[in-house]
């Protein structure tokens, strides 16, 4: 990284004279200065590592500092690396949940061709420091009343899902919670002997269900609920009413829903839910995978728009005009926001309009409370007119 400046004034070609008041600031980056507003950049020093399955990874972190990172069961850090010469980003979830484990963890899946989790698996040691973004995500434990916590999780999809399990567990006196996951076999499933203790510590509040698609000769099944299938709308709609979580009248109880996995498996398993009646502020969905971006929106006026970005009482202004989102705009103009998976589906490029409208192309994890808010996602948000936003 390179030098850092900070400071009350600064001149930015384009940009004019900016005056910084929070705590962030600016960097050269291959020789052009870009703003961080409100990208707090945090050290992690790897303290440990071990493998969790047969092709994922398990990294223990701690803040070079030797402060204590804040975090929430469910949430993500996203790393920064430089690649040749080019930034890359790449988010993974907590495996760990916070008041439990002594330190962080997030649990990493190599994928095939996949430049940053065969560096993070073949290559970090402990010692190594990694940069990424502060936590964020908000796949995360609802607030509400307490209801039965229904986790439908497929593969990778578990790293966020036993986070969250164990908050609800440990931390939550009363609520069930009820898993269904989906395996290869049994040499795939991330968190089994864990997951299988808690079974036995908490027998009249947790019941996990497994399914194995190819189990093969030699998986071990006994000792777990579970079953060799590949789950589908109708064993969903079984496998929930087998378990009682309805309470004998659906509208009544309202249990809440977190799903994960690949992108077929939770279309199955959203659309399942929908046909029973399940409501959409009762589903949560995490997304590892962006599918497609949509294309711009059609707006009826596409003449450019001013900017008013807000970051810790300091106002950064700038242009943006359609096809261009908020987000690219701000990045062009050298303005490095925080951002992740550039699809509207992860939530770390949020910000609150308090001033115009914005209208976004795809929202698959702000809630109907956020949007009522005033949360946008400037990743996939078009600007209709000026606007003004504020980073939290």
């Amino acid at each position: 990284m390179g030098p850092v400046f900070l400071g009350p004034v600064f001149f930015c070609p384009g940009l004019g004279l900016l005056r910084l008041l929070g705590d962030w600031g600016g960097r050269f980056d291959g020789g052009n200065w870009r703003i961080l507003a409100g990208m707090n950049i945090i050290r992690l020093r790897v303290a440990a590592s071990f493998f969790a399955a047969t092709d994922t990874v398990t990294i223990v972190v701690e803040p070079v500092d030797g402060s204590v990172l804040e975090y929430r069961a469910g949430q993500f850090l996203t790393f920064l690396f430089v690649f040749n010469g080019r930034e890359v980003r790449r988010s993974y979830s907590f495996s760990s949940t916070p008041g439990i484990d002594p330190l962080p963890s997030v649990t990493v899946k190599k994928v095939a061709n996949g430049e940053v989790s065969r560096y993070l698996i073949d290559h970090l040691k402990v010692g190594d420091v990694v940069e990424c973004l502060p936590p964020a995500g908000k796949f995360v434990l609802d607030e509400g009343e307490e209801r039965t916590q229904v986790f439908v999780a497929a593969g990778s999809g578990m790293t966020p899902v036993f986070s969250l399990i164990q908050e609800a567990l440990y931390r939550r006196s009363e609520e069930k919670v009820v898993l269904i996951t989906q395996n290869r076999d049994w040499n795939s499933i991330l968190f089994r002997d864990r997951l299988r203790d808690m079974a036995v510590e908490f027998p009249g509040r947790f019941r996990w269900l497994n399914l194995l698609s190819s189990p093969g000769l030699g998986s071990v099944v006994s000792g777990l609920d579970g079953r060799v299938a590949r789950l589908n709308n109708a064993l969903l709609t079984e496998l929930l009413d087998s378990m009682e979580i309805w309470g004998g009248d659906r509208g009544r109880r309202r249990p809440f829903f977190y799903l994960c996995g690949p992108p077929g498996f939770m279309r199955m398993a959203v659309f399942t839910l929908r046909l029973l009646g399940v409501a959409d502020q009762d589903i949560k969905r995490e997304n590892f995978v962006v599918e497609y971006v949509p294309p711009p929106p059609v707006l009826a006026d596409t003449s450019p728009r001013e900017v008013v970005l807000d970051v810790e009482g300091a106002a950064v202004r700038f242009s943006t005009q359609w096809p261009s989102t908020i987000l690219q705009s701000a990045l062009d103009n050298g303005i490095a926001l925080p951002y992740s998976c550039k699809g509207g589906r992860c939530g770390t490029c949020a910000a609150r309009c308090i001033s115009g409208k914005v209208r976004m192309t795809i929202n698959e994890v702000l809630s109907e409370k956020d949007l009522a808010e005033g949360l946008v996602l400037t990743c996939v948000g078009y600007a209709e007119t000026d606007v003004e936003l504020v980073l939290e």
